[in-house]
């Protein structure tokens, strides 16, 4: 059973599930985002497709937080509009409590080192994370990219592509605009499953993704759907990168992804086949997980 990790600074309070493999382990830690309007539980569905469980049986301790504001970590009243830049401190800032509680460093250690996993906006939030404070050695974005999603996007909100002052000075007015609210409810009560693009395989796994969604964080969907939102930080990125999507996932083609991070010494893109968006609720979790486990071990300065 994973286990409840607890940060607090000042008024506000974040947590986290920790999965700890069965046997203490050097390898990695692997720190894992939701996209947007997932709950961490994203990460640990019914038996046979928990990333985290699949994680473990490899040796890896696994973390899995919701954003802040979402889920578990919710604001307080008072607390303002909260940009996805602020929210990146906020995670990086319990990801370091979290390590120094269950890890303090020690004379005679190193460090433990990090893997950022993110899958769609969590993708982002991964990336901002990294580009402002460097925890991870490496990341991988599943389903995300930096390429936004221009067909989701009004005439008016086109206009802000490849701005990225504009975007940040104006994030808070188009995302009200867009959303109705900084933390809106999921429309329907979760994916629908009318499509293998936001289902599962099966429609008992779609109803684990619909179980396991919570409140978005507006501001982190409309920013990471605006292509140029987030540049300096993915042209920041300079560690190995691996990248994975559904052949009937969203977003612009995956062989065009690994194009905007042009800093990245290494990249490697796996394509799942017979995968929508939702990449946890699909058989090709197994051949996900493995390829994730050779990746890091193939690493050049990864501790295993």
């Amino acid at each position: 059973m994973p286990r409840t990790l607890e940060a607090t600074f000042e008024n506000i309070r974040l947590e986290a599930l920790l999965y700890k493999a069965d046997k203490p382990t050097d390898k990695p830690l692997l720190f894992c985002l939701p996209g947007g309007g997932a709950a961490r539980g994203f990460f640990d569905l019914a038996p046979d497709y928990s990333f985290a469980d699949r994680m473990m049986a490899k040796g890896f301790d696994v973390i899995t937080m919701d954003h802040p504001g979402t889920g578990t970590n919710l604001l307080p009243e008072n607390h303002g509009f909260l940009s996805p830049r602020v929210s990146a401190d906020y995670i990086n800032w319990a990801l370091s409590s979290f390590i120094d509680a269950e890890w303090p460093a020690q004379a005679e250690m190193t460090e433990r080192e990090v893997i950022g996993i993110g899958h769609s906006m969590g993708g982002m939030m991964a990336t901002l994370v990294q580009g402002r404070h460097r925890p991870f050695k490496a990341m991988a974005l599943l389903g995300s990219s930096a390429g936004g999603l221009d067909w989701g996007l009004s005439e008016d909100e086109l206009k802000y592509k490849n701005r990225e002052a504009d975007i940040a000075r104006d994030l808070k007015a188009l995302t009200l605009a867009k959303f109705g609210a900084e933390f809106p409810g999921s429309p329907g009560g979760g994916p629908s499953g009318k499509s293998i693009l936001f289902g599962g395989e099966t429609e008992e796994l779609t109803e684990d993704l619909r179980q396991n969604t919570c409140k978005l964080f507006a501001a982190g969907g409309m920013m990471s759907m605006l292509r140029g939102s987030f540049k300096t930080e993915v042209e920041s990125l300079d560690i190995p990168l691996f990248f994975a999507f559904g052949d009937h996932d969203l977003g612009i083609p995956p062989k065009d992804v690994p194009k905007d991070y042009v800093n990245a010494p290494s990249t490697q893109l796996m394509i799942l086949e017979n995968t929508g968006h939702n990449h946890m609720a699909f058989s090709s979790i197994g051949g996900l997980t493995d390829a994730i486990g050779d990746w890091v071990a193939g690493v050049k300065g990864i501790r295993l």
